[in-house]
């Protein structure tokens, strides 16, 4: 029963999560008070050079092969993960970003709508239940204009139990989610969906 409630709670907690990202957050009164802009802006991902690659140029990952851009993105700061946790997600962001032609673009780019294909919002919860913690996570994809047009949504299980959920959580893990919400974007737009 004790399980049951804290999935309920965690479900809870990542629904008002959820419904702040669609618009209900002046009624929630999320976005009010000094410490949560300075949280927002502590969970920044680290800066992105602005070379000015023109929309459709080939960039070049680590291999030796190119990978053909398919799309510019422009994350959002993330919701409910610590900063440690969202540095390892970033940085995993990049790379897999670059592997499969999606790249990653500055805050500044994303000021002009000429200079990314989406916006990406993500949205994290972890508890922990039967000796394992369970990371959720909830990424929105919005145009330009602002319309939210998909959503990506998966979890991560990881063994342990601590009084704080994330100190559960590895860097592996929040780079497995990259690699997983990164294909499963990439392929939305390959599907022309």
């Amino acid at each position: 029963m004790t399980g049951f409630l804290a999935r309920l709670a965690a479900m809870a907690c990542l629904l008002i999560l959820v419904t702040a990202c669609t618009g209900s957050e002046k009624v929630l009164d999320l976005e009010s008070g000094q410490d949560q802009d300075q949280a927002a802006a502590s969970a920044q991902f680290p800066s992105i050079p602005s070379e000015a690659t023109p929309p459709g140029a080939v960039t070049a990952p680590s291999s030796t092969t190119a990978v053909p851009e398919i799309a510019r993105v422009h994350f959002a700061p993330i919701v409910g993960a610590p900063v440690d946790k969202v540095e390892a997600l970033s940085k995993r962001l990049v790379a897999a970003g670059s592997a499969q032609g999606v790249r990653l673009v500055s805050q500044d780019a994303a000021g002009n709508a000429a200079g990314y294909t989406h916006e990406i919002k993500g949205y994290f919860s972890a508890f922990s239940e039967n000796g394992s913690t369970t990371v959720i996570h909830v990424w929105d994809v919005i145009t330009p204009s602002g319309q939210r047009v998909h959503r990506i949504q998966g979890q991560e299980t990881v063994p342990g139990v601590t009084p704080d959920p994330w100190a559960s959580v590895t860097p592996a893990t929040m780079e497995a989610i990259a690699d997983k919400v990164i294909a499963a974007y990439a392929a939305w737009l390959k599907s022309g969906a």
